[in-house]
């Protein structure tokens, strides 16, 4: 448990941009890992991944 506290990597926060107030907040739809940041009291990822829109996928679910 030691080793891992030691070696794991510092996130900077991106609203308020601190260190040591960062911890981690579980994982995103996407799988990756989402902090929390106590000071500003904000939750973000390292990695977002954006699925694009087609027409398609409205077509399917009626949306035009």
């Amino acid at each position: 448990m030691l080793m891992q506290t030691l070696f794991q990597p510092k996130v900077k926060c991106r609203y308020c941009h601190k260190t040591e107030y960062v911890k981690r907040h579980g994982k995103g739809r996407s799988g990756y890992q989402r902090y929390r940041c106590l000071e500003c009291r904000k939750t973000f990822q390292d990695k977002y991944i954006y699925n694009v829109y087609t027409q398609s996928d409205g077509a399917e679910k009626g949306c035009l």
